[in-house]
C-alpha cells in the first residue's frame, strides 16, 4: 500500500488528577498524534514524552516525526515499516510511527490490531489499580474502592512522601486489599538501598507483591530482593538496553511501555525472548491512541501469565473514549479494525 500523506499533529493530553510519584508529579502535557492515508486507510499513532525519565522532549519528538512524515510520501508501507530501525527516530517517536504503520495494515485486514498481531489475542486484560494519594486515610479508601471494582492487583506510588509516612501509607494499603489484591510498590528510584530494606523490615514481607524500581540503581536490585524476601521488578527506561538491563538487574519481573521500547512490536519480541518472565505492559499516560496501542500489545503477549497491567490509565484522562476505561479489574481490547474504534480523523 502507498502512503498519499503523512503528518504530525500536536495534541494535548489533560489529566482529571495530578498522579504524584517518587520521580514528581505528572500533569497536564503536550503529545504528538502521526496521520497516515494510504490508499484509502487512515492509520494512527500517538507519543508523549515519559514524564520522569531522561529522553526527548515534545520539541524534539515534534521534529523528528515532522520529518519522518515528509518522507514517508509515496513510499510503500512494507517499505517504511522495514527501515523504521535506520530511521534515527528516538524510541518515542519511533512507536508512534510504528503505530500508525501497522494500523493501516490491520485496518486493511479489517482485523483489531490485536489479533493482526497475534491470532487467539485476548479480548480482555487484567489490570492493576494505580493508588498515589498522599495521606493514609485516602489510600485506604482508594485502595478499597478499587478493589471493590474487582481489581486483582493495585500499585501504590511510593517515594514521594517521607518514609515515615510511607510506612504508613503501605499498611493502610495493604490492609485494604487484604487477600483479595496483591500490592505492588512503584518507587521510581527514590529510594536509597537502606531505606528499602528498613521500610520492607517495618511493614512486613508478607504485604508485598513486587517492589519496582526501589532505586536508582539496578545493579543492587538482586541484593535487595535478596535482604528484604521482596521480588523486585525494573522499569525499562527509554535510553537504556533492555537486554543489558534486565541482565545487570537480574530480575524476572519486567515492566515495559511499549513507547520506552520503540514500538509494540520491540515488546512482543521482548516477551518471547524472555518466556520464564513475568511482562506487566504498562501505559505512558496518553490519549486513546497511545493506550489503545498498549492494551492491544498486552492482549497480544505470548504470554498467558503476565500481567495484571498497568493500562487502567483511562480514568486519568479527561475525556477519554468510555470503551477504554476499565471495568472489574480488566480493559477490553478495541474490537474494531485497527488501533483504535473511534473514526480515525478525530486529532481533537
Amino acid at each position: 500500500m502507498r502512503i498519499t500523506s503523512a503528518n504530525a499533529t500536536p495534541i494535548d493530553i489533560r489529566l482529571n488528577d495530578t498522579v504524584s510519584t517518587g520521580a514528581g508529579s505528572i500533569g497536564d502535557r503536550g503529545g504528538i498524534r502521526v496521520t497516515i492515508h494510504a490508499e484509502g486507510v487512515i492509520g494512527l499513532g500517538e507519543t508523549a514524552p515519559i514524564p520522569g525519565y531522561v529522553g526527548p522532549k515534545l520539541e524534539q519528538l515534534a521534529s523528528e516525526l515532522s520529518d519522518w512524515c515528509k518522507a514517508q510520501v509515496d513510499r510503500d508501507i512494507e517499505d517504511s515499516l522495514g527501515q523504521l530501525d535506520s530511521s534515527n527516530l528516538s524510541r518515542l517517536s519511533r512507536f508512534a510511527a510504528h503505530t500508525a504503520l501497522i494500523d493501516i495494515q490491520a485496518r486493511s485486514k479489517d482485523a483489531p490490531m490485536s489479533q493482526w498481531l497475534r491470532s487467539g489475542a485476548a479480548t480482555r486484560v487484567r489490570v492493576n489499580g494505580l493508588v498515589s494519594e498522599s495521606s493514609p486515610a485516602a489510600v485506604h479508601s482508594r485502595t478499597l474502592h478499587l478493589v471493590e471494582q474487582g481489581m486483582t492487583a493495585i500499585k501504590l506510588k511510593v517515594g514521594h512522601v517521607d518514609h515515615s509516612l510511607d510506612i504508613t501509607r503501605i499498611v493502610a494499603a495493604s490492609e485494604a486489599a487484604g487477600s483479595r489484591a496483591e500490592l505492588r510498590l512503584d518507587v521510581n528510584g527514590a529510594w536509597t538501598a537502606e531505606t528499602v530494606t528498613r521500610i520492607i523490615g517495618r511493614v512486613g514481607r508478607h504485604r508485598i507483591a513486587y517492589i519496582e524500581d526501589p532505586t536508582n540503581n539496578s545493579a543492587e536490585y538482586v541484593k535487595l530482593a535478596e535482604e528484604t524476601g521482596v521480588p523486585v521488578a525494573i522499569d525499562l527506561s527509554p535510553d537504556v538496553d533492555p537486554d543489558t538491563a534486565i541482565a545487570d538487574a537480574g530480575v524476572t519481573i519486567v515492566v515495559v511501555k511499549p513507547a520506552a521500547l520503540g514500538g509494540v512490536d520491540k515488546v512482543i519480541a521482548l516477551a518471547r525472548q524472555l518466556p520464564d518472565h513475568q511482562i506487566v505492559v504498562s501505559s505512558s499516560i496518553q490519549r486513546e491512541v497511545g493506550l489503545s496501542a498498549a492494551v492491544h500489545c498486552a492482549a497480544a503477549l505470548p504470554m498467558a501469565a503476565s500481567g495484571p497491567h498497568g493500562l487502567a490509565t483511562g480514568r486519568l484522562i479527561r475525556n477519554m473514549d468510555p470503551s477504554l476505561l476499565d471495568s472489574n479489574g480488566e480493559v477490553r481490547v478495541p474490537a474494531g479494525p485497527g488501533v483504535w474504534n473511534t473514526p480515525a480523523g478525530d486529532d481533537a
